[in-house]
């Protein structure tokens, strides 16, 4: 038992007292029947949901990942598929070849069929429907996916945090209304956000129809627009435009992902930085502990390392112990740090010589992890934060100038440094 419109009857009586039976719509509890089946031209599951009821409402629904994925098999194109998505096809094109061959009058055709096999009236020893009960056939939800798959599962995780950050606020009625293509409409237009098996998911609404995007399992990312409303849409409801929907959908995700495009990825860890953070296995099975600068002589260590002077002919042990002497009291201490380094290739020993040189990756690094120790992971800087005034950040975008700045001044930083080596 479903709710669902239908209509009844009620008997009313005249002025005369003369009773007739007046009919009115309503919405009630009546049986359906699910009819599950597969369709070998859809080539996928599909199941017919009827009403009991009069006017007899018809629900068909299938899947169009399915029919990729069958007529993938069948052209013999090699693919590889997880959590409903390709996440990686032998030849691309083929897939959109598939994907806007289905048409609307495809589809209606398959339905008609279906129907004409399932929906009878029963007349004792046969059942059978009238020629000239028909169902008009019209869209009812159509969902328009669009996956992004990256190699790196930390990159993907990273990048979704960064754009969660940026677009929590893309559900302003000026930012939707340039996704969907459509005036400017303020009281139609709202964000969700909600968590799927503890993933965010960002959900913005244009009237009843939505586009939303998530981190699907960790190294895909997924857009997803669903159209419910196609009137505000200017997409018209009957079935045989199906492919119109296809194309409002694609436009959309793209749209979408295109607002993503100044997300500056420099600035984005793709899990190279987690790893100092972990304890370090030899091929040996010895451990190196991890790069921490718990104790203030690795402090100390990481600003004498940064130190122009060392960039010409490279560092000794003996000469950091030389300047670092008020802090070190042995070359083995100052080994023992510069083993975490050297097994991350931070440092590089030069080539037939016994000095060492910091890499250009080592440079970033320790440049950031003293900078972050300083003005980040201080306690001072909580009294400076607790006596200014808190603003509110209306614009999340210009998180982004912040990171690309820090990033270019990072690389400048590099740059000049080498250069005074060159020099």
């Amino acid at each position: 038992m479903e709710s669902a419109y239908t209509y009844a009857t009620r008997q009313i009586l005249k002025a005369d007292g003369t009773p007739f039976d007046m009919m009115y719509s309503c919405r009630k509890f009546v049986k359906h029947y699910y009819i599950y089946f597969y369709d070998e031209l859809l080539v996928g599951p599909c199941y017919l949901k009827i009403d009991t009821y009069f006017p007899f409402p018809v629900e068909f629904y299938f899947n169009g990942h399915n029919a990729i994925q069958v007529e993938l098999d069948k052209l013999g194109v090699e693919y590889s598929e997880s959590g409903n998505a390709l996440t990686m096809v032998e030849d691309e094109k083929v897939v959109n070849k598939i994907a806007w061959s289905l048409s609307g009058s495809n589809l209606l055709e398959r339905v008609e069929y279906w129907m004409s096999r399932f929906f009878k009236f029963n007349k004792g020893k046969y059942s059978t429907c009238p020629k000239e009960f028909k169902h008009k056939w019209y869209c009812h939800q159509v969902e328009v996916s669009t996956n992004i798959i990256f190699k790196s599962a930390v990159f993907c995780t990273n990048l979704f945090d960064r754009l969660v950050d940026k677009f929590i606020r893309i559900g302003s009625p000026d930012s939707l209304t340039q996704i969907f293509g459509k005036r400017r409409k303020r009281k139609d237009t709202k964000s969700t956000w909600r968590l799927y098996d503890n993933k965010a998911c960002l959900k913005n609404w244009f009237k009843t129809n939505s586009i939303k995007f998530y981190n699907k399992l960790g190294y895909y990312l997924r857009i997803e627009t669903t159209i419910n409303d196609p009137k505000s849409l200017g997409l018209k409801k009957p079935l045989i435009n199906l492919r119109e929907y296809l194309t409002f959908g694609d436009t959309s995700n793209r749209r979408m992902m295109e607002s993503f495009s100044d997300v500056d990825i420099t600035t984005i860890c793709d899990g190279e930085a987690d790893k100092m953070n972990e304890t370090f296995e030899k091929e040996n099975g010895q451990k190196v502990a991890a790069v921490d600068l718990r104790k203030k002589r690795q402090i100390e260590l990481f600003k004498e390392l940064l130190k122009p002077q060392y960039l010409a002919i490279g560092f000794q042990t003996k000469m950091l112990l030389a300047n670092l002497c008020e802090f070190f009291q042995n070359v083995g201490q100052i080994r023992y740090e510069l083993q975490k380094l050297r097994v991350h290739e931070l440092i590089v020993k030069e080539k037939n010589k016994s000095f060492w040189r910091v890499t250009q990756k080592g440079y970033e690094f320790i440049w950031v992890k003293t900078s972050s120790n300083l003005y980040f992971e201080n306690p001072m800087i909580t009294a400076v934060l607790c006596n200014s005034e808190k603003q509110n950040v209306s614009q999340p975008s210009k998180l982004e100038g912040a990171y690309t700045q820090v990033n270019d001044a990072l690389s400048t930083i590099t740059q000049e440094l080498y250069l005074k080596k060159a020099a």
